[in-house]
């Protein structure tokens, strides 16, 4: 009887003929999918264009006394998570952006990778290929920006064929626009007595919310103004409020109220959250008590909302959820809604460490 023994080699996809890849060029779902195809092999990279998405396209615009200039960078922002440490050890988040690094001299270059950084430990480089990752949106910074009283920018297209921008800098007690045709700053119109508290886009509009409880919404020819329903605030309270944008499906204001009860001696217990969706039709906050699949986030690199039901059970974070990203120490905690009290207050499940907050945030989640 005669045996033969078969040897089976691991193929040399670099060897794999234009058109094939061309195919599979057209096959691939996301921008991940692509860096991923890139990574194969240098004939790859030079075949398949790096993701138009991932990339952080700058616009050079003039300071307000047009004696220098800013950079306006538009970064695509994600949550992100190791894949490979599984569900047991998955207790670590990161969100912000994720840079490009493709050094010519590797075989195999880490294309998509984020710097890492942790008080007490060394700076790392995560590799993106390693990790679950969940696109975000799209956030503008000013870069260099040292007007008074920045707090943060908008930018919308000035018509749907793209090109031209209108810019709206907050500068707390003013807001200034730019379209991008002009190249010069103005000043906006008074909208309210007070300072601008939030500033986003949703929609094709404007929306800023002022600390009073103004809201207002406009298109970005300055045309067209929406003032909303003020929503009324508890004067013997403190609070702050934040608008995020869920995609162009909701946009929600959450409300941080601290009760000046101060005989309770847990500062958390005297936290709770009004959560309120907008009615566009309407003009309108309505109270909502659950916001679906969602996570809303709220920090200094901006207010996000992801989709949970993505995540495996049992990684700390679950839908239904509000987390902040700041607060006075770095141990925070999420909210959820909570029927017998009739409002959302924070959970003891799983308390939330901000290991670091630059050059993206470092989330531990306890278990």
């Amino acid at each position: 009887m005669t045996t033969y023994e078969i040897t089976l080699s691991e193929p040399d996809w670099s060897l794999l003929p234009e058109k094939p890849l061309n195919i599979i060029s057209k096959k691939l779902e996301d921008c991940f999918d692509v860096v991923h195809a890139r990574s194969v092999c240098t004939s790859w990279r030079s075949i398949l264009p790096f993701p138009s998405y991932l990339l952080r396209p700058s616009y050079s615009l003039p300071t307000l006394d047009n004696k220098g200039s800013w950079t306006l960078e538009k970064i695509p922002l994600f949550l992100f998570r190791n894949r490979a440490l599984g569900v047991e050890s998955a207790s670590e988040y990161f969100l912000g952006g994720i840079g490009r690094d493709e050094p010519e001299d590797l075989p195999s270059p880490n294309q998509c990778s984020v710097k890492v950084e942790i008080p007490g430990s060394d700076p790392r480089l995560m590799n993106m290929l390693d990790c679950q990752i969940f696109p975000l949106r799209h956030q503008y910074r000013m870069i260099g920006c040292n007007a008074e009283g920045y707090r943060g920018v908008a930018v919308l297209p000035l018509n749907k064929e793209g090109g031209d921008l209108v810019v709206l800098l907050n500068c707390t007690s003013v807001l200034m626009v730019l379209r991008s045709n002009e190249m010069r700053w103005r000043r906006f119109q008074t909208l309210s007595s007070d300072t601008c508290d939030d500033l986003v886009t949703f929609r094709g509009r404007f929306y800023t919310l002022f600390v009073n409880g103004d809201v207002f919404g406009f298109d970005p020819h300055f045309l067209e103004l929406f003032p909303l329903v003020r929503l009324e605030r508890d004067l013997s309270c403190g609070s702050s409020t934040s608008l995020v944008p869920s995609g162009d499906d909701e946009l929600f204001l959450v409300e941080l109220i601290v009760s000046r009860n101060y005989d309770v001696l847990d500062f958390m217990t005297r936290i709770t959250l009004r959560v309120c969706r907008l009615d566009v039709d309407a003009g309108q906050w309505v109270m909502v008590s659950d916001i679906g699949d969602r996570v809303l986030v709220i920090g200094d690199l901006g207010n996000v909302s992801f989709s949970a039901k993505e995540l495996p059970d049992g990684c700390g974070v679950s839908v239904n959820s509000i987390l902040f990203t700041y607060g006075p120490s770095n141990v925070t905690c999420s909210y959820k809604y909570e029927d017998d009290l009739n409002c959302w207050r924070y959970s003891r499940d799983n308390l939330v460490t901000i290991l670091g907050t630059s050059p993206v945030v470092a989330l531990r989640v306890e278990r």
